[in-house]
């Protein structure tokens, strides 16, 4: 019997599945374009979109000898979704107009908040569908379709600011019961419904786990994790990672806390890549790398020479080696080129005590498979 865990992520235009083992072998692997990305109630499909993967990754392999030995989810944020459904996604514009209303403290609450603004809009904009029940973040809202278990996925303690406070809440007149309460990354969160396993075709009670949002498991699933560490998270946008002992700022980059106590993450973002020419979007990486190099020689941090790049780019062989030489730095591919899924996997196995960490399963589950020279 191989022991897997089904590792699920909800992106923009589809949604990602994999049954990866605690080694990152990917035993199977499904992607489920999305039939209408503008759909404001899109969220109601995730689980259709997911049946069709299970199904999907059913018809790749012998599923008597596979055991599901737990589910995990993470998805776009900081996409927010009402209890109907309804849903508000991480990349609509904020009318920040609509918060003049509230006092200057509480602007500064939702001018450091991913999530709050986008809380508030909802209840503005979409009275009814706020009222009807709690406001979930894209993965919880399909965790809480698996369980009936409402749950809000802390990446650490340090987020919280970058989330909301009981405090910021108030300032917004929002009821702290609205939101679900906090857990962090790999904590197994309830188990799935008799009906969903019904639906879905899986055996009933497997435990569902907490992944996250997608850009903090792709740092998990790429093993960014240690300081002086890189990765390139590729997609409909794109953003330079760069692991620090410590809070950094500089122009052009955005500083979040690691999922590792001590460390920090350093982004450079570069939106709309997806839209972008090759050659611009090698010049925009190529600058990112500029002001990450340059942040690591004023701090005294080593700059690697391997970045491990995740995404759709990490599948184009050729693009991955003309990208190497056109930004002067190797780049590495691992099993999965979504690493995502690669970090849901770390995730499950930890709740499952196979690995005592996060650092303990990246190390024994991510695997640099191709690497392109660009030096």
């Amino acid at each position: 019997m191989i022991e897997t865990v089904l590792c699920v992520d909800i992106g923009t235009t589809s949604l990602k599945t994999g049954l990866i083992t605690c080694n990152g072998e990917v035993v199977s692997f499904s992607a489920q374009r999305f039939s209408n990305v503008e759909n404001r109630y899109i969220a109601l499909n995730w689980k259709d979109n997911l049946k069709n993967a299970i199904k999907d990754m059913q018809s790749q392999c012998n599923m008597e000898q596979v055991s599901i030995k737990a589910i995990t989810v993470s998805g776009n944020g900081p996409t927010v979704v009402a209890s109907d459904g309804l849903t508000f996604k991480w990349n609509e514009r904020i009318i920040w107009q609509l918060f003049e209303r509230y006092s200057s403290k509480a602007n500064k609450n939702l001018q450091t908040s991913l999530f709050l603004p986008r809380i508030v809009m909802m209840k503005h904009l979409f009275q009814e569908s706020f009222e009807k029940g709690q406001i979930f973040s894209g993965p919880e809202f399909l965790m809480f379709q698996l369980t009936n278990v409402p749950v809000t996925i802390l990446p650490e303690k340090r987020f919280i600011p970058a989330y909301w406070t009981k405090e910021s809440l108030e300032l917004c007149d929002i009821q702290e019961n609205k939101l679900p309460p906090y857990v962090g990354i790999g904590e197994i969160c309830g188990t799935l419904s008799d009906q969903m396993a019904e639906y879905l075709g899986l055996p009933q009670g497997i435990p569902v786990v907490s992944g996250g949002p997608d850009f903090v498991v792709a740092l998990i699933g790429t093993d960014t994790l240690e300081s002086g560490k890189i990765c390139d998270r590729c997609g409909s946008s794109e953003g330079i990672n760069y692991c620090v002992p410590s809070f950094i700022t500089a122009e052009g980059v955005r500083t979040l806390p690691s999922v590792i106590s001590d460390l920090w993450n350093c982004s450079v973002l570069i939106p709309d890549s997806g839209s972008l020419s090759e050659k611009l979007r090698f010049e925009n990486g190529k600058n990112a790398l500029k002001i990450l190099k340059k942040i690591s020689q004023v701090n005294n941090i080593p700059f690697p020479l391997d970045m491990v790049v995740t995404g759709g780019q990490a599948k184009d062989k050729k693009l991955m080696q003309e990208k190497a030489q056109a930004l002067q730095i190797n780049l590495s591919a691992c099993q999965c080129a979504d690493a995502e899924l690669l970090g849901d996997s770390c995730a499950a196995w930890v709740a499952l005590k196979k690995y005592k960490d996060l650092p303990d399963a990246a190390n024994h589950i991510v695997k640099k498979e191709v690497v392109y020279e660009g030096l």
